[in-house]
């Protein structure tokens, strides 16, 4: 079958004070993404005691999910892997195999190197070559020139449906002016364009997948 296996890996890991409060960290990580994401074939679970894999059917899963792992307190490296999953009768991670799993923990050895620690991998005929570089252009800089123009951005992507006026005042203006200030910083910011970028993104892994199965 089809997959997109997703690897999330500690920085750093062998540097946290306390190896239960990591263990706790992940499970409630693992948590909050499988209610975010509940059509898993593998939902999220802790590898090694410091990383988290998950499995999914649909590569563009794969995105919505970089942006919950970025949104979120822990610092890792994020490997994305496209394949096949073949043990279909587990639900274990501890389990489970497959060529997406394997290009998944390649990705993250590739993300280890990468300036914004995620990564793309799988087949030579997939393009994650070029996954990598809309991925390149996304992040960490976000279109933003300033630090308010990258701050709004994150809180855009982490609040999608907050109004302006709500975006403005998580970013500390005044009430009556949250609205006008938020609107002048979309426009300054490349709001748009970064949002055609990101459309992209998604078509391309939805498209990939089409492709695959076809051939």
């Amino acid at each position: 079958m089809q997959a997109v296996a997703v690897s999330f890996d500690i920085q750093n890991s062998r540097a946290y004070p306390s190896k239960e409060q990591l263990l706790t960290d992940l499970r409630m990580l693992a948590d909050q993404l499988n209610q975010a994401f509940p059509e898993a074939l593998v939902p999220f679970q802790v590898k090694s005691g410091d990383s988290l894999l998950g499995v999914f059917n649909e590569y563009q899963v794969s995105y919505p999910l970089v942006l919950m792992l970025l949104h979120q307190p822990l610092a890792g490296y994020i490997g994305i892997g496209f394949g096949q999953y073949e043990t279909l009768s587990t639900m274990q991670a501890d389990e489970a195999n497959g060529s997406a799993i394997i290009f998944a923990f390649e990705a993250q050895e590739a993300a280890k190197q990468a300036q914004n620690q995620i990564a793309f991998s799988g087949p030579p005929y997939l393009p994650t070559a070029l996954l990598n570089g809309y991925i390149e252009m996304l992040y960490p800089a976000y279109f933003g020139k300033t630090d308010r123009q990258i701050e709004l951005h994150r809180l855009m992507d982490q609040y999608p449906d907050a109004t302006y006026e709500e975006i403005g005042l998580k970013m500390g203006f005044q009430e009556k002016d949250a609205r006008m200030n938020v609107a002048k910083l979309v426009a300054r910011s490349q709001r748009k364009q970064r949002r055609r970028l990101e459309k992209a993104l998604v078509d391309a892994l939805k498209q990939l997948q089409v492709w695959e199965a076809i051939g």
